[in-house]
């Protein structure tokens, strides 16, 4: 069809060019006639029909919005062109052309973006303009955020334009609602009440998932009342943050116990940041006990860290957020680095204890510079390498394993040497500590609290720790509480012992009294 256009257009470019004109001059008014005048108007009235066919045509790849602009605009031009072609003296193209243009603009252009071309339907920043003045007018509403996800492009015949117009005409078809399409499989709706936007929803799940599934699983979010959030910052953010919980399910319905959670969210995450620049980074350490030498020969180092007011944040509320967000890499660099500063300052070889353990972070591992970093951190406080060992975990093994091994590499040519922490927690595959270049195996707290629940865990155990000794690695027992366990622990073999029926965790200057009195004995 384009070829045929082209040649079209060329043979009425030539005929309108070689053919004769004449014109008629009288006063202001001023007009063309002759064969290159008729040949004009016979190739311009080609090609109008043919934008009337297409548009018409085209009702599965234009909007509705779209298709009645052009047929407007062209049948108006048909329509001057033809009474003028027959009445020259009155000159209606040049108007009917400025009447198109102004329609195009109107209709089709937006110089801030706010109609989308493709579907008809308003963009994201109209929507962004739009929300603004609800919530700058006090005025409350409901909203759907509905994402389509193709399956199987291989099965999809139809083009996305395709898809995304029908989708877009039978949204603006939901009474009450007004459309915006935010990207190109997500659109978002408005709707003045909770009751039409759950009255659209019904409709959305009995209807248009019956006509576009299994071609495209359609996802949707739904807000009852927008006063959950305060502002359309916070509106926009609940989306992007509820997005991953889509997964699985149909809809979800985000209301104010949800947003609660958000809100936490924020204030954790500035809350570490706030606690990083103002230097309320603390390391507790957990004494361990050597059963053979019979006394606490190392420490694990945890993080802690403390509000504006001198209060200490359980690890377990910002551990989880430091590490989504990327804030655990500066934390985990600060714990080191206190580490080395005790090393350094306090000569703890003198009480008796040999190193200190430094829990890493599945993100941490992620970056290819760690080994890097913590070995010039080293350096900078002339740490002996021998007097650090790095804790990683089950996980960290499988999810970052090819930067693992690399940082583990040159950490272990330096000379530091490793744990495998939390074993018997997630999936304990044996391959971890046979493939990893790790000394010490550290068994979780649950795994110790069960041998004394079960029978199989005592079973399990017992082979564990016998084919752990044989292979020539050590063992850590987390996690014990009473005598009981501690003594059954030992009487297992296992080399180390860690928990509360020592110490908690403790600070600075606690732990180090602490092992200078009980080493002292």
């Amino acid at each position: 069809m384009k070829r045929v256009y082209f040649i079209t257009a060329m043979v009425g470019l030539v005929c309108i060019a070689v053919l004769p004109i004449h014109y008629y001059i009288n006063g202001m008014t001023v007009y063309s006639y002759g064969p290159s005048t008729i040949a004009t108007y016979l190739f311009t009235l080609i090609f109008i029909i043919s934008t009337i066919i297409e548009a018409v045509r085209s009702h599965g790849l234009a909007s509705k919005r779209r298709r009645r602009t052009i047929l407007l605009w062209q049948g108006t031009w048909l329509l001057a062109a033809l009474i003028q072609l027959f009445f020259p003296n009155l000159l209606l193209v040049g108007i009917a052309a400025a009447f198109g243009m102004v329609l195009i603009y109107a209709e089709l252009e937006n110089p801030h973006e706010g109609v989308d071309r493709m579907t008809g339907q308003y963009t994201a920043n109209a929507l962004i303009d739009y929300l603004n003045y609800l919530y700058n007018a006090g005025k409350t509403f409901a909203a759907i955020d509905l994402w389509f996800i193709r399956q199987n492009r291989d099965k999809i015949v139809k083009s996305d334009t395709h898809l995304a117009t029908q989708i877009a005409d039978y949204l603006n078809g939901l009474a009450g609602g007004i459309v915006f399409r935010v990207s190109g499989d997500q659109f978002a709706i408005i709707f003045q009440t909770s009751l039409e936007m759950e009255a659209a929803y019904e409709c959305i799940d009995s209807e248009l998932r019956n006509r576009f599934e299994p071609m495209i699983d359609i996802k949707c979010m739904l807000v009852a009342d927008s006063r959950v959030v305060n502002n359309v910052n916070e509106f926009l953010h609940i989306h992007n943050y509820f997005l991953p919980e889509l997964e699985g399910k149909k809809y979800l319905m985000v209301d104010q116990a949800a947003v609660k959670g958000i809100s936490e969210y924020a204030k954790t995450r500035e809350m570490i940041e706030s606690a990083i620049s103002d230097d309320r980074v603390e390391v507790f350490f957990q004494p361990i006990y050597d059963v053979k030498e019979n006394k606490f020969s190392s420490a694990e180092a945890l993080v802690r860290i403390r509000d504006k007011e001198g209060n200490i944040i359980p690890p377990g509320r910002f551990i989880p957020i430091a590490e989504e967000t990327g804030q655990i890499i500066p934390l985990g660099e600060e714990i080191f680095r206190q580490v080395c500063d005790l090393r350094k300052k306090e000569d703890i070889t003198l009480l008796g204890v040999r190193y200190i353990e430094v829990n890493l972070s599945v993100v941490q591992f992620d970056q290819e510079s760690l080994a890097s970093d913590f070995i010039a951190i080293m350096k900078e406080y002339q740490i002996p390498p021998s007097k650090i060992n790095l804790e990683i975990t089950e996980t960290a093994s499988t999810n970052a394993k090819r930067i693992l091994m690399l940082n583990m590499t040159s950490l272990i040519d330096y000379g530091v040497r490793f744990s495998l922490d939390d074993f018997g927690t997630g999936r304990s595959n044996l391959d971890y500590f046979v493939d990893m270049p790790v000394d010490i195996i550290k068994f979780d707290n649950g795994f110790t609290w069960a041998y004394f629940k079960s029978q199989k865990a005592r079973c399990v155990m017992e082979s564990v720790v016998s084919m752990v000794k044989r292979m020539g690695l050590q063992i850590v027992s987390e996690g014990v509480e009473t005598k009981e366990q501690l003594e059954t622990m030992c009487s297992l073999g296992v080399d180390y012992i860690q928990g509360y029926y020592f110490s908690k965790p403790i600070p600075r200057e606690e732990f180090l009294e602490f092992v200078r009195i009980k080493n002292a004995g």
